[in-house]
C-alpha cells in the first residue's frame, strides 16, 4: 500500500514538471500561496462515540484565521506566511470560551514550477479553563504542495508537532497532526476535496485517529480578490485505540476572502 501511494505521488510529480504559473482557482485552495487571507468558519461536532470510556468532546467552534504574507524581495530571500488562528469554543457543557488557538510562520524554503515546501515555528496559545490545554505550546509546522493535471489537481501534506506541560507540569509531546489534502477542480470555480480534517497520532498511547472528509466549494475570482466558500462533512474512519473524544459526524461552513499579492 505504501509503495503504491509513493508510486502514484511520483507519477503526479513527473506529470506536473511542465506546469505553468499557478491558476487563481488553485491559489484559492492553496494554504501556501502568497496571498492575504481572512477566513471565517463554523465547525460543529455531533454524535460522539462514547464507547470504551471515551469522553464526549466539544460541540463546536467559531474560527477566524488570518494569513499575512511577507513576500520575498531583493533584500529578503524567502517568503514567510504567518498564520494566526483564533477559536471560540463551545464545550460539551454548552459554554463558550477561548481555546485551541495558535500561530505559526511558514517559511517557503524552495519553490518550483508546480509546488513548494516550507517549515516554521508554531506557538499554541493557552486555552481558558475547560476549553483545552491551559499551557503554552511550542513546536514546528511544515508543508509540501504539488500541482498536476494542468493545475486541476492540488496535493498538500502538512505536519504540526508541539510540546507543552500537562496538568502535572510534565512536558509532553502533543499528538502529531497530519493533514493530507487532495483537491480537484471541477470547472467554473467549483472544486471537490477531502476537507480540512486532521489525522492525529498520540505518542503516549501509540494510538491513531483517522477521519474521513468531503469538501465541496467554489472560488469566486475577481480581478484582484477571491471569495472562497465551501461546506465539508467528516466522520471517524479509524480510532480503535484512541482514548480521547471522537465525533461521529462533523460539519464545517467556511467563507474566505483572499487578496493575492503581485497581481
Amino acid at each position: 500500500m505504501q509503495k503504491s501511494l509513493f508510486f502514484l505521488f511520483s507519477i503526479l510529480i513527473i506529470s506536473s514538471l511542465n506546469a505553468q504559473e499557478q491558476s487563481r482557482e488553485s491559489m484559492a485552495v492553496d494554504a501556501t500561496a502568497a496571498q492575504w487571507s481572512y477566513q471565517f468558519a463554523y465547525e460543529g461536532f455531533f454524535d460522539y462515540d462514547t464507547s470504551e470510556g471515551r469522553p464526549e468532546g466539544n460541540k463546536g467552534f467559531l474560527q477566524f484565521r488570518l494569513v499575512a504574507p511577507l513576500p520575498k524581495s531583493e533584500s529578503f530571500p524567502i517568503t514567510i506566511l504567518p498564520r494566526l488562528t483564533l477559536r471560540l469554543i463551545q464545550n460539551s457543557a454548552g459554554d463558550y470560551g477561548f481555546g485551541s488557538s495558535d500561530i505559526f510562520a511558514l517559511a517557503i524554503l524552495d519553490q518550483w514550477s508546480s509546488g513548494r515546501w516550507g517549515i516554521g515555528p508554531q506557538i499554541n496559545f493557552p486555552s481558558q479553563e475547560n476549553f483545552g490545554n491551559t499551557n503554552w505550546g511550542y513546536g514546528l509546522a511544515g508543508a509540501i504542495t504539488e500541482r498536476a493535471m494542468d493545475d486541476d489537481l492540488y496535493l498538500a501534506f502538512l505536519l504540526q508537532q508541539t510540546w507543552s506541560n500537562d496538568a502535572a507540569g510534565v512536558n509532553r509531546a502533543a499528538p502529531l497532526g497530519i493533514n493530507a489534502i487532495l483537491v480537484y477542480q471541477l470547472g467554473g470555480g467549483w472544486y471537490i476535496g477531502n476537507g480540512d480534517f486532521v489525522i492525529l497520532y498520540d505518542w503516549q498511547n501509540k494510538a491513531l485517529r483517522i477521519p474521513f472528509g468531503l469538501r465541496i466549494g467554489r472560488a469566486f475570482i475577481n480581478p484582484g480578490t477571491t471569495w472562497n466558500v465551501y461546506i465539508e462533512y467528516a466522520t471517524g474512519l479509524y480510532y480503535d485505540d484512541w482514548r480521547g473524544s471522537v465525533p461521529g459526524n462533523a460539519l464545517r461552513i467556511n467563507a474566505q476572502f483572499q487578496i493575492p499579492i503581485g497581481l
